[in-house]
């Protein structure tokens, strides 16, 4: 898995699945916890949300992919502009720490939250 950058408009559902892979073949591990995280900036602490293995926000699909949901909760209170975030795997088993870096670009649409009743 490389870079990555995902588009969509802010408050819509997203289904992310992503392959955990190791010189181009899945790997074969159990992971302890992979994460998903967005920020502002990379070198801030506070993230503005988070998905996590351990919580099963992001599910395993089998043979090294996953799958998480950016939810409309997750980018509602969100400005239309560009994040950083990364996805993180980690095994302690196998001594394995990967991230992986992209941006997460929100858009505007027509028909907001409010339209929808």
């Amino acid at each position: 898995m490389a870079n990555f950058s995902i588009t969509m408009p802010r408050g819509d559902i997203r289904k992310v699945q992503f392959t955990v892979t190791n010189d181009g073949a899945p790997y074969d591990v159990e992971f302890d916890d992979i994460y998903f995280t967005v920020k502002q900036a990379f070198n801030k602490t506070e993230y503005l949300f988070q998905k996590r293995k351990s919580r099963d926000e992001i599910l395993e699909l089998g043979d090294g992919a996953f799958q998480f949901v950016i939810d409309p909760s997750d980018t509602d209170g969100l400005k239309i502009a560009s994040y950083v975030c990364d996805i993180e795997v980690v095994s302690l088993e196998n001594e394995i720490k990967q991230t992986f870096t992209g941006t997460l670009k929100l858009t505007d649409e027509a028909t907001h939250a409010a339209n929808e009743g």
